[in-house]
């Protein structure tokens, strides 16, 4: 599974009980109408993936959820989950740029570092889509004067 959005925390590498146990925690908050700050736990030799990180970046990260049952001593039965991640993308902003020959801005893309997109490779396989993601106009039915 995966899931996208902006580094609001990185929290320093723990160290738990006697065995040793690594884990480091990463927050992001997603971009959409109601955004989540969703906690995902990294252990381990995977804590390292966090080292190089910033609050603010775009990030896209992998993670496996991980549910388990806990008995407390007097008996009570209590369930929890665990976000665990495993990889993470940075997601690269590229500029807004103004062409002035044309006379029009030129959009921004969002592309993952590692993953390529399937709009490309869906317009070279058919010219289904334009740019903006919307299927051409018929142009015998365009009764726009311009």
């Amino acid at each position: 599974m995966e899931i996208q959005g902006r580094i609001k925390e990185i929290f320093s590498l723990e160290t738990v009980g006697s065995n040793g146990f690594q884990k480091r925690d990463l927050v992001i908050i997603t971009e959409e109408q109601y955004p989540n700050d969703i906690i995902i736990q990294f252990t381990q030799g995977r804590c390292v993936l966090l080292d190089n990180l910033q609050k603010g970046q775009l990030v896209k990260v992998h993670y496996n959820l991980r549910g388990r049952e806990w008995v407390s001593p007097q008996g009570e039965v209590r369930y929890f989950n665990t976000v665990e991640g495993w990889k993470i993308d940075l997601i690269q902003m590229q500029q807004v740029s103004y062409n002035p020959s044309q006379g029009q801005f030129v959009p921004a893309q969002v592309q993952a570092q590692t993953t390529p997109s399937p709009m490309n490779q869906q317009a070279q396989q058919g010219e289904f889509f334009n740019a903006f993601g919307q299927a051409p106009a018929n142009q015998s039915d365009d009764n726009v004067p311009f």
